[in-house]
């Protein structure tokens, strides 16, 4: 279950980087009940501080 919660989070922070909005616990946790999606409450705080400062298009475009 913590696997699907994980990538729930990983999800709506890349919808927030496709969409150049700070990725922040609220704007995951918003995108996540709008997906009707439930997770435990610290998910979204841990994915946006682990992003904090970090570019995430970067990271993604830097895979090799």
């Amino acid at each position: 279950m913590s696997a699907t919660q994980e990538l729930a989070c990983v999800y709506a922070a890349l919808i927030l980087q496709d969409e150049d909005v700070a990725i922040t616990a609220d704007k995951i946790s918003t995108i996540l009940k709008a997906a009707n999606v439930t997770v435990e409450p610290f998910w979204p705080g841990l994915f946006a501080k682990a992003l904090e400062g970090v570019n995430v298009a970067d990271l993604i475009s830097n895979i090799g």
